[in-house]
């Protein structure tokens, strides 16, 4: 590898323009100087043009209609030149030193093919609720069998492999980057630096949130794609509350049988009970939407109890 190899950061972007110019001034302002930055639209009607036409030189963009996030992304893939690749979503960002401290372990590491590592969770006002408490190392077993400790904003991967494990799946809608996760872990073995690598926005708007049944059929059906017997075990609370109060909107319709279903298939996933009553309770009492928050507070309750946040240039790193 090249003693500052270039790296290729794609942004996919659609009606963003609330947050898609701190996402590109992430971006621009890293301290590593070979970067290459691809803004893929798909076709903004919200003001995103001006912003990226105000970046013309600093970064490469196109705007058309595509097929959602996916398309977008494997669209950028296939422009980018770099060694080392990765995207970044149009309401994430990367912290200071992020790219760096990426590159230098991929130098030190020559056998590491996919890193990733810590993020921060913040909300749609850029607040800090500490760092995001499930991202440790892992393999292909737990993906499938338990769930997803990764943060998507804060993994990077060699052009390599995004060559050998293919372009993401675009019939997916909420689980593309899990699935991806899935497969490389199959083929190469991920490696995990505790360094804070970017800020991922957790808020009512962002897509994981809005899904509920649909997201949660999706993160079962790529499990028992990759070989799982259902859904993660750390998904399966969230799913048991969003087929329990779906089940309590039908009975209070009159839909018995309806609710009969959605009760019996809520009792099937055999969710951890703790975070059954987590995610069923704040969903049933403040809505769906709710859900955001309680994993922003869970978070901020956690960090609480940790003291000495370190980022990529400290020397001491630390582990979530």
């Amino acid at each position: 590898m090249p003693e500052q190899p270039l790296v290729s950061i794609i942004t996919p972007s659609f009606n963003q323009a609330g947050f898609i110019e701190a996402t590109i001034e992430s971006v621009l302002t890293q301290d590593y100087p070979n970067i290459e930055y691809l803004v893929i639209d798909g076709g903004s009607t919200d003001g995103t043009l001006d912003i990226l036409r105000r970046y013309e030189g600093r970064l490469k963009w196109i705007s058309e209609r595509d097929q959602g996030q996916a398309d977008a992304i494997n669209k950028g893939m296939s422009r980018a030149t770099g060694q080392i690749l990765g995207w970044l979503n149009s309401d994430d960002l990367y912290v200071p030193g992020a790219i760096r401290s990426v590159v230098e372990t991929f130098t030190r590491q020559p056998e590491a093919m996919f890193v990733y590592g810590d993020a921060e969770a913040i909300d749609e006002h850029d607040n800090s609720y500490g760092t995001r408490i499930h991202v440790h190392q892992t393999d292909a077993d737990e993906l499938i069998q338990m769930g997803d400790p990764i943060v998507q904003p804060a993994s990077f991967w060699r052009a390599e492999v995004w060559q050998t494990c293919g372009e993401l799946d675009l019939s997916l809608h909420y689980t593309l980057d899990y699935e991806y996760w899935m497969r490389v872990a199959k083929r190469y073995p991920l490696t995990y630096i505790p360094v804070i690598l970017a800020k991922e926005r957790l808020y009512a708007g962002a897509k994981t949130f809005k899904g509920a049944i649909e997201r949660v059929d999706e993160l079962e059906a790529v499990a028992r794609r990759h070989g799982g017997d259902g859904i993660a075990r750390r998904f399966s609370g969230e799913g048991a509350a969003a087929y329990a109060n779906r089940g309590v909107g039908r009975l209070v319709r009159g839909q018995w049988k309806a609710a009969r279903g959605d009760f019996a298939r809520a009792r099937a996933l055999n969710p951890d009970p703790k975070r059954f009553i987590m995610f069923f309770g704040v969903s049933a009492v403040m809505g769906s939407k709710a859900i955001a928050q309680a994993r922003l507070s869970q978070n901020q309750r956690f960090q609480s109890r940790k003291q000495g946040v370190k980022y990529p240039s400290d020397d001491e790193k630390w582990r979530a």
